[in-house]
């Protein structure tokens, strides 16, 4: 049925084909599974409607986790990110929809992603970070990304290291993060620091970005200011010694 037109995308986005879909996910063999994925890809990015659908139908968002943490292909882990992202993405603008964001926190989706993106190619890295971004919007997204060692280090690595579009997600996570954290002691803003944050954002204002960026980084570099005369910058370059959990 590929490419898929108007037509097909209305047969493949029914509820009777999209609870299939789901079950392929689930029970389906590696061939099955990638299929089903791509399928779903191509008819819930351009309809908001049957997002809403599938988001709706038993397990869907647990099979979509579990392409992701038992990943068939790139491919495929790039088809699921990038569907789990929209549906983030739209979240945002609903409360009744932070349920959908919730449910993914709870699968322990932040810290698969969290450890995807120590070492993955530059397109999964942009999609990792953006459904990252996205669970960072809840107040639980973020308890999960503080209470994680890797979380400060991996944003921090990837700011001007991947692509532009990795780079503003990462500020806007780290921004996210820094502005909500109420720990007297600093927080992520001191971890922040002691990965190189510090020298990461002047480098991006001196290289340029656009406005949004701008504001963040500039708050940012604020922010991280207050604790600089504190703590010695230095580098992100590895984590030999990072702690994981």
């Amino acid at each position: 049925m590929t490419p898929l037109d108007g037509e097909a995308k209305s047969f493949l986005g029914s509820n009777s084909s999209l609870n299939c879909m789901v079950w392929f996910l689930k029970s389906g063999d590696l061939s099955v599974q990638a299929n089903s994925v791509l399928v779903l890809k191509h008819v819930l990015s351009s309809d908001q409607k049957k997002m809403e659908e599938f988001s709706r139908i038993e397990v869907s968002l647990e099979a979509l986790v579990k392409v992701i943490k038992e990943p068939v292909s790139p491919t495929t882990t790039k088809a699921s990110l990038l569907i789990v992202y929209y549906m983030v993405s739209t979240s945002s603008s609903s409360r009744v929809d932070e349920k959908i964001i919730t449910r993914f926190i709870d699968m322990g989706l932040i810290e698969r992603l969290l450890e995807m993106l120590v070492d993955c190619d530059k397109s999964i890295c942009e999609k990792a970070l953006g459904v990252l971004d996205g669970l960072c919007l809840t107040t639980q997204g973020r308890e999960k990304a503080y209470a994680n060692a890797l979380t400060m280090p991996v944003l921090v690595k990837k700011i001007l290291r991947v692509s532009d579009l990795a780079t503003e997600f990462s500020v806007s996570i780290v921004w996210k993060l820094s502005k909500n954290d109420k720990r007297e002691d600093g927080g992520v803003i001191v971890e922040a620091l002691r990965v190189g944050a510090f020298q990461k954002l002047l480098l991006l204002l001196q290289f340029g970005c656009n406005e949004k960026i701008k504001d963040k980084a500039t708050e940012l570099l604020k922010l991280l200011n207050l604790h600089r005369e504190k703590l010695e910058c230095i580098d992100s370059m590895d984590f030999k010694n990072l702690k994981r959990p």
